[in-house]
This record gives structure tokens, C-alpha cells and sequence, in this order.
């Protein structure tokens, strides 16, 4: 059976990915990185700049690398390289610096992301086939923060147009069952996202209407739906 391309990647492809999230959104290098974590610069450039090398740093280095930057080490990287070790490490510190009489160092403070996912208003026949070599993430709001089901999308279209345009920034998330009033994204079985506005549910589907306030509904049933999640912040375009 063939494995999805999630599966196939390797220990060091998921932190490489992390480190390049970090170094696109601070804007920095290799060595930049480095040296805001207190490591020498072959640490991160070996791992960046040699696809032949399986070097994979160890956890306390990711945890540097953690404080350095203020981007928390990502569930993924964790359950990669084994999370129960963070916590060890982390607890030893504390241990070791108690022991010694002095205080553990005090984390930086950190960003929360949530992976920025492509939705598209096209059929998946019709959408583009290029896809980003490296997974997408932007700062979580607060109110989403800890949200494991949280991530952010660009509105596909101009359904709620002028009030919000295609290409506004927006977050949802599965957390609860959507209700009547809240904002959906959508998708359909055949590929197409949509942001709609909840009318009401019942037995065959959900109520939706395409503006606000309601001047009209249509029918989804929920046969039609792969997706469905919950638009809770807006950053309205200008």
C-alpha cells in the first residue's frame, strides 16, 4: 500500500521544516538562528545546507532553538522525535538549577501558529496542481491559542463582498458542532470551499445563506460535505 507523503517523511524533514517556518517569518539565516539560541552555527547549517547528512539535533537543542526564536516546538516535531523527553528534559533543568541554587532559565516567550491552509472556490479538477514545498503557518490569535483543530485560510471568494473581500485572512476551527448564526467553511465533495453563513440544521442538511443579513438560503445536504468548520476571527482586507 502506498503511504502518503506525511508518512514518509523522515525524523530530520519535519524539524527542517520547522526550522524553515522559523527563519521565514523572523526573516533570518541559518546563522541568525543560531546564534539567538546560544548554538553554533554548523548546528543548524548542517541540518539546512547537507540533505545527505540524517543529523537530527537533539530535543534539548530543539528546546534552545524554542527559546531562541519564541516558536514552540510543534506537536509533530514532538511525537517525532518523542515528546515525553521535552518534559524530562525540561524537569531536569529545573532539578539540576534547584540543586545548584539558582533559578532554571526563564523560557522566551513564545508564538503559537496554526498551519495556513489552501481552500480554493474551484472544483479540485480545476485547482492548481502547484502546491508549497513547505507546510505554511501564521501566529494564532489569542482566542485560538492551545486549539489543536484551529488553522487559518484565505477567503476563496467574494460571496460577502465588500464586507469581506477574497483573500481576507480568516481562522476556524472544529472544536464544538457548529450552531445557527455561526460562519462555515465549507467543502464539498467536489473539491470547492465555501464560507457561508449557518441558518439552521436539520435532517437532511444545513440551511446556509450567502449574505448578512439573510436574504436568501440554500440547501447543502450533508452527503455533499468532506469538511466543515467553524469561522470564528476575520482580519478584514483593506
Amino acid at each position: 500500500m502506498a503511504q502518503t507523503a506525511e508518512k514518509m517523511k523522515t525524523p530530520k524533514d519535519i524539524v527542517v521544516e520547522w526550522i524553515d517556518h522559523i527563519l521565514d517569518r523572523k526573516k533570518w539565516t541559518g546563522t541568525d538562528l543560531a546564534r539567538n539560541s546560544n548554538l553554533a552555527p554548523s548546528t543548524i547549517l548542517r541540518m539546512l545546507n547537507d540533505p545527505e547528512h540524517q543529523f537530527v539535533p537533539s530535543l534539548k537543542t530543539l528546546q534552545k532553538i524554542a527559546e531562541g526564536s519564541g516558536y514552540p516546538i510543534p506537536r509533530k516535531v514532538l511525537d517525532a522525535l518523542g515528546a515525553q523527553k521535552v518534559e524530562r528534559s525540561a524537569a531536569s533543568e529545573a532539578e539540576e538549577a534547584s540543586l545548584e541554587g539558582r533559578r532554571p532559565a526563564r523560557a522566551a516567550a513564545r508564538v503559537s501558529t496554526v498551519e495556513l491552509r489552501h481552500v480554493s472556490s474551484l472544483p479540485a479538477a480545476l485547482q492548481s496542481a502547484a502546491s508549497p514545498r513547505r507546510e505554511a503557518y501564521v501566529p494564532a490569535p489569542p482566542q485560538l491559542e492551545g486549539d489543536e483543530t484551529a488553522f487559518a485560510f484565505h477567503m476563496p471568494d467574494n460571496t460577502f463582498d465588500p464586507w469581506l473581500k477574497s483573500g481576507s485572512l480568516m481562522f476556524a476551527t472544529k472544536r464544538r458542532d457548529p450552531v445557527a448564526g455561526d460562519t462555515l467553511l465549507i467543502t464539498g465533495k467536489d473539491g470547492k470551499s465555501r464560507v457561508r453563513l449557518l441558518v439552521d440544521i436539520d435532517e437532511t442538511g444545513l440551511k446556509l445563506s450567502k449574505s448578512i443579513p439573510v436574504t436568501d438560503e440554500e440547501l447543502m445536504s450533508f452527503e455533499d460535505i468532506t469538511e466543515l468548520a467553524i469561522v470564528t476571527v476575520f482580519v478584514k482586507s483593506v
